[in-house]
This record gives structure tokens, sequence and C-alpha cells, in this order.
């Protein structure tokens, strides 16, 4: 499986600058993975259950390919490209990117973890920049994702991450910072948001499927884009309504706890200022790529809520569009991101 792009992928990062009363622990899975995490070999192939157990995320919202450990506190993966960039003129949406890339950070950090056991790595920041300047088309192929992590507190984790094209190409790279709570702290937090569901990762029963088959079996909420409504533009500001959240949207995030994870509310976000671009520049067809992307997320939003995002553009210089975005359910902001836009097309 390895060969030059992860070493190209890794040369380049390098070288790139609400409580409840619940009170017991609920943990998603009963089953716990034999592998040594404190001492795991460069090469090693992490498997599925290795990772749903201790990073406590799953399929479909996990839809990484060949999780290889590199180093210390460093993994290389294959990542897919599952949903249409739309407005945006990558290989990949910044958001899909986003997902992914968080998602390959917190392996990165669960070898870093001083404690062992199951954790939650709740993504609370990002910082990222899109490295191509021209338009390219959506990935058909398996892209290349490399991070690497460390702890920087005692329950709080920086991973840096660096998304290529096939042939080794860096194309995005996003720094995530996450706060890592055990499964007896999140179930103290988020325990209002608990919902059965299955526990554990579906095994392998050796039964051959079609696609149509498999489709049944897990269908992806994350291969379309959010169904948003209620459109509602005021100048240069745009507002649109989801919701209320199914535990459909939430699938694999988290194990009996379905909160709509953080990629996809920004995803949202970047749906409306994307749009607003398009509206303001009078061009349904333009395509953009974002230059500077800063997210905070301080909260979540559960299965059950109505979440609204709203995207104000602040300036613009040229083909550049920086916009402050949004998402909130109720009065409690949930999520908010900055972004400049390059209209390419």
């Amino acid at each position: 499986m390895l060969d030059v792009a992860p070493s190209v992928a890794a040369a380049s990062l390098r070288s790139s600058g609400l409580s409840s009363n619940v009170t017991s622990p609920v943990t998603p899975w009963t089953e716990q993975s034999e592998l040594d995490w404190s001492n795991v070999a460069p090469h090693t192939v992490l498997s599925a259950s290795d990772l749903y157990p201790r990073i406590c995320v799953r399929d479909p919202y996990f839809a990484l390919k060949d999780v290889t450990v590199m180093g210390k506190g460093e993994v290389v993966a294959r990542v897919p490209v599952q949903q249409d960039p739309d407005a945006e003129a990558g290989i990949i949406g910044i958001a899909e990117a986003g997902r992914h890339m968080a998602i390959l950070g917190s392996c990165a950090s669960a070898l870093m973890s001083p404690k062992d056991g199951q954790h939650f790595y709740l993504a609370c920041g990002a910082r990222g920049e899109w490295l191509r300047r021209e338009p390219m088309k959506r990935g058909n192929e398996l892209l290349w994702g490399l991070a690497q992590a460390s702890f920087t507190g005692k329950r709080t984790a920086t991973a840096r991450t660096l998304l290529s094209t096939p042939d080794g190409t860096p194309v995005f790279r996003l720094e995530v910072d996450y706060n890592v709570l055990s499964a007896a702290a999140f179930t103290r937090l988020f325990g209002e948001a608990r919902v059965e569901m299955r526990r554990e990762p579906r095994r392998d029963d050796g039964v051959q499927r079609t696609p149509e088959e498999w489709a049944r079996l897990r269908q992806n909420p994350y291969s379309k884009q959010l169904e948003l409504r209620d459109w509602r533009s005021d100048g240069e500001s745009l507002n649109a309504t989801l919701g209320p959240v199914t535990k459909d949207m939430c699938k694999g995030h988290f194990a009996l706890h379905p909160v709509m994870p953080v990629a996809i509310v920004a995803s949202g976000m970047t749906r409306v200022a994307t749009t607003l671009l398009r509206k303001l520049e009078g061009a349904p067809w333009a395509r953009c790529l974002a230059k500077d992307v800063r997210l905070s997320a301080d909260s979540l939003a559960y299965a059950g809520q109505t979440v609204n995002f709203g995207a104000v553009r602040r300036s613009q210089d040229g083909a550049n569009h920086t916009f402050t975005c949004q998402a909130s359910v109720g009065e409690r902001v949930v999520a908010e991101l900055d972004v400049t836009y390059e209209r390419v097309e």
C-alpha cells in the first residue's frame, strides 16, 4: 500500500509551515481493540475494529481507507471524495476535506493519548488554506491524507494535516484543535443527546453483497448536500434553515449520541456563503476557491434540533470575497466560520 505519495505528503507537511443528570459512562462498543496503542509499530495498518472504539466515530461518517501508522503521532490514509464540491472549484469541497482530515487527526491523536481507553475527539477549532489557485475537476480517485498530532494539554490536542492528490501534490492544509473527553466525561456533558442505536461496528459476516444491497444496509447521508430551506436574503447577507436534524443525518457520529458533526455544520455555512457569492456576482454558475479558513465550534446540534445558517459578506477585493458565517440553534451559537473565497470561474 505504501508508495511514494505518503512520503511526498509527509515532506510537504513538515516543510509547511451542556450538562445532564446522567452520571454513569456509556461505552459505545462492548469489544475493545487488542492493539497496544502505546507501542504501535510504523507501517501498521489500523483496522476499523482498532479505530472505532478508540475515537468513538464509525462509518459512514468515518470513510478513510488504509489508515497506516507512519511514526509517533503520525498517520497516513486514502481519502474518498463523496460529495460534489458544487460552487467550490477544488478537487473536493473544503467542508468534506475538513471532515476527513479532522477524523484522520483524531486517529493520530489517539496514538499520542496519555490515557488508554475510549475518547471523544471534539473538533473545537480549525485553520485551513487551499493550496492550489487554479480550478480543478472533482476527484474520482482516492486522495492522500496525512496527519501529525500532539497533546497540548491534559484534555486538548492539535493535529496538523495535509490533503494531497493521488500523485502526492498537496492541495489543502488544515490544523485542527480538539477537546478530548473520556467516555464518562462525554456522557456527563451530552447525556441529553442519547438515543438508542447500534452499539457495535457491523461484523464481517462474509456475505458478498451488491452495491444496492450495501446502500440499503447503510445509506450514507454525507454523500449529498444538506437540504436547506427557508432561504432569506437581505443585501449582503443570506440565511437558511436545516431541520429538525434527524439521527440519520448524524450516522456514525456518535454511537448512542447522534449529534451533527462540526464538519457537516461547516458544510452548511460554506453552502450559504458560496450561494451568496453567486447571488452577489449575478452568476449562478460561478466557482470559487477558499483562501484563509478559520472555524470555531463551541457547541453541538443534537438530533431533533433545528439549525439556522447565516453568511454575511464583510468585504470584497476584486475576485476575493470575505464572509463571516454562523450556525445556531435558537440563541445558542454552534459554530462560526470566517472564510475568503476567490472567484476563479
